[in-house]
């Protein structure tokens, strides 16, 4: 697996909201992490692919800007700034090192300054679109046995200012803003174990919400491999649409219940009695539920092995009712 980290500088502190949105409408599931300075924002995040579509969302935010990765002579505003690189030691799929790892930085504003800027310790970070908050606490130390004072970070990622956490030891730091660049990275840490209990969470949610409905598609389709009335029509609205298709165009269709129980009795139905099996993909997306489906088509000469066939059936709920069927199986 292929890793790239990358780093986005905002220099235009009004522009962060509308950065925040791209990212967001990227869908990127991994931590995002975004830091606030006096006259800036910094972004960070490590991922497997080096989401180009996202410079791209970026570029095409700002009319009139082009990235660029030589800055050429003079002064020129840096606006947004992205750095990526992926480790010499990286792989491809087959355990191959890559070619010419990237490590490059693309500017599309005005240079920033020099000037050492003040840091926020509030750290927003990015669980999807769910904003997760975090402090890097700065305190004064020093060194008893050579009298160095310097600045050190406290151990508690959670809360601001907390009396009771503990100093991290691990090195005293010549300025704030570098005990604040490794109380971030320390951080980074505790950030990763609470969005794996974030996605777990999640998926657990997720379960919850699908388990109904998938018992409402399975005990359809248990019903219609048995052509059980009773059970097919049990979770059907009353205004039930259903779209039989052949090769993505519609053959038959039926709206209300009334219509698809004579659909159901005629020789025209193709539904039940296929003996289905569910294949393990599903695509959810509520209230639309889409499943492949594989079954053994009969045939008039029964000595012929048939091949098994397979197909898509698509399916709406709607209070716990299916309100459109779409048979493309």
């Amino acid at each position: 697996m292929i890793e790239t980290e990358i780093s986005i500088s905002v220099n235009r502190k009004s522009d962060i909201d509308l950065i925040e949105q791209k990212i967001i409408e990227s869908k990127i599931k991994v931590p995002i992490y975004i830091r606030e300075y006096e006259f800036s924002y910094q972004i960070n995040f490590t991922s497997t692919y080096e989401e180009w579509e996202l410079e791209s969302a970026i570029l095409n935010s700002f009319p009139g800007y082009e990235f660029t990765t030589d800055l050429e002579r003079g002064r020129k505003e840096i606006r947004i700034q992205i750095f990526r690189y992926q480790s010499e030691l990286s792989t491809d799929g087959w355990g191959r090192r890559i070619e010419n790892p990237l490590n490059e930085t693309k500017y599309l504003v005005r240079k920033s300054t020099n000037k050492t800027e003040k840091f926020n310790p509030k750290i927003k970070v990015l669980f999807e679109n769910s904003p997760h908050y975090y402090f890097v606490n700065i305190v004064s130390g020093i060194n008893r046995k050579t009298g160095e004072k310097g600045f050190l970070f406290l151990d508690n990622f959670e809360s601001k200012n907390t009396k009771e956490a503990e100093i991290l030891k691990d090195k005293l730091y010549k300025s704030p803003s570098k005990a604040f660049i490794a109380g971030f990275y320390k951080m980074t840490g505790v950030v990763d174990n609470h969005f794996a209990t974030y996605l777990e969470n999640k998926k657990k949610e997720i379960r919850k919400i699908q388990r109904l409905p998938r018992k409402i598609i399975r005990d359809f389709i248990k019903a219609c491999n048995s052509f059980d009335e009773i059970n097919i029509l049990k979770n059907l609205d009353e205004h039930i649409v259903f779209d039989k298709r052949e090769n993505w165009k519609t053959v038959y269709e039926t709206d209300g219940v009334t219509q698809f129980k004579e659909y159901l009795n005629s020789s025209e139905q193709h539904l039940c009695g296929k003996d289905f099996k569910i294949r393990s993909s599903w695509s959810i997306n509520l209230p639309n539920i889409t499943i492949g489906v594989k079954y053994f088509p009969k045939l008039s000469h029964p000595e012929k092995r048939p091949l098994q066939k397979f197909g898509q059936i698509h399916f709406e709920i709607k209070n716990n009712k299916i309100i459109k069927i779409i048979d493309d199986s």
